[in-house]
């Protein structure tokens, strides 16, 4: 008996020290054992050189936190396929860069970060109004790290020229503008152009446009199932009550500065690329992303030109642009989710988008990060356009520029009306997204 009670205090006793070293375990952080979080690998395709600083402002900082933290830059052109081929081979990053339009293409691939680890209060608190894109009924799939905005640049010189004092604040402004500021020749050329609008093969960022003329008039292309969270197409729906159309309305107003018989025809499709034009001075209104100003400064020194909100549709109470959301969210294959989510949640904080906004021309993408632009006048407008700035859930970004190219070109070809167009591009968004809906 004696024996008995001796052999079960013993047991009691190691029990209670493999107890401690659980907690003790649990309490140093330690998938590794060390108080650190581990090796955590990141990919992404934002320059090398941004990251790498960000990465050594970090580790300065916290050396617990990012000692073995390693970024790696992937080519953008090749970057979805490297993900999708290295996570099949069960290689891939434990963190990874995702946008608004790979998000659903990748849901099946991210592990979701529950809102018991960050709740649904702090992140709506914290990040601008877009980066409820990543959010789902159990938790988000990423936390955002940076935002390029869609932006209107306009040359100065070609404003005053034609005796206009300021850019458009609203799209009807260009129905008074574009006659006055375009330059045809006698076989009805464009020579000057006041705005690239209405075409697609030579507009950059003419699906994110056209994107944002939907979402201006009402339209979010995709929304989010109620109750089970799935994205599902809503392009092309007529709100109840309206006499019109909001998309068709858009794609409508869009096209025709593509249509030589209308007083603001302004772009052709034999044109320079938009930007191209706009850096020789013969573009008077460029719509591009903040990431855009010191290319075009650089590309022409001397040109005179400026930046401003994007117009909005008259009448709206809301102000709203695109923006090209960009966040980091932890891989299914990551080895080491519990050492990525840290490391996720310390490159998205206050700190280190602060930090982030003093490397890259890009806004900050948090709520309480502050930027001192009295210098700046480009960057208060960047600043503005991100907060508020808008996406939606492309499923397929390549199959999404063809069916809104074909949208486009339908119409301007005359080969349909702008509601028969809206309504095949929403179709094929259907059949889009059911193929590519997120399993989360």
């Amino acid at each position: 008996m004696k024996t008995s009670t001796f052999q079960l205090l013993i047991l009691v006793a190691f029990g209670m020290l493999t107890l401690g070293g659980v907690v003790i375990f649990a309490m140093s952080g330690g998938l590794n054992g060390s108080g650190g979080t581990g090796p955590v690998t990141i990919w992404g395709t934002t320059d090398d050189d941004t990251m790498q600083s960000l990465l050594a402002t970090m580790r300065q900082a916290d050396k617990t936190t990012f000692d073995k933290v390693q970024y790696i830059r992937k080519d953008k052109a090749t970057y979805t396929n490297d993900l999708i081929n290295a996570m099949a081979s069960g290689n891939g990053p434990d963190l990874f860069m995702v946008t608004q339009d790979m998000v659903t293409q990748f849901s099946d691939k991210i592990t979701i970060i529950p809102y018991s680890s960050v709740t649904q209060a702090s992140y709506l608190n914290a990040y601008i109004d877009e980066g409820q894109l990543f959010l789902t009924p159990q938790g988000t799939l990423a936390l955002p790290l940076s935002v390029d905005p869609l932006v209107m640049y306009w040359n100065r010189d070609m404003f005053s020229t034609a005796g206009i004092a300021k850019p458009p604040v609203t799209w009807n402004d260009f129905l008074d503008q574009a006659p006055r500021i375009t330059v045809l020749d006698t076989g009805n050329n464009v020579k000057k152009s006041a705005v690239a609008l209405g075409e697609w093969s030579n507009i950059r960022y003419a699906k994110d446009i056209v994107a944002t003329l939907f979402m201006q008039a009402g339209d979010p292309i995709v929304s989010r199932d109620a109750s089970t969270g799935k994205p599902m197409p809503v392009l092309g729906t007529t709100p109840q009550g309206a006499s019109e159309n909001p998309a068709a309305s858009a794609l409508q107003f869009y096209t025709e500065f593509a249509n030589p018989t209308k007083t603001i025809y302004s772009w052709n499709r034999a044109l320079p690329e938009s930007q191209n034009k706009f850096v020789t001075g013969d573009l008077a209104v460029y719509f591009g992303r903040a990431s855009d100003y010191a290319v075009i400064a650089e590309r022409n020194p001397n040109l005179r030109f400026s930046v401003a909100l994007l117009p909005q549709i008259k009448g709206n109470s809301t102000q709203m642009t695109f923006g090209q959301l960009t966040g980091l969210s932890i891989s299914r294959v990551s080895p080491n989710p519990n050492g990525a989510l840290a490391v996720a949640q310390k490159l998205t904080s206050q700190a280190a988008i602060s930090t982030l906004a003093g490397l890259a021309p890009l806004p900050p993408v948090r709520r309480d990060v502050e930027v001192d632009t009295s210098t700046n006048a480009a960057a208060a407008v960047f600043i503005q356009s991100a907060l508020i700035a808008r996406g939606w859930l492309d499923p397929d970004a390549a199959a999404t520029d063809k069916a809104f190219g074909d949208m486009i070109q339908s119409v301007v070809s005359g080969k349909e009306v702008p509601s028969t167009a809206v309504f095949n591009t929403s179709q094929i968004l259907g059949t889009l997204l059911h193929t590519n809906t997120i399993q989360n």
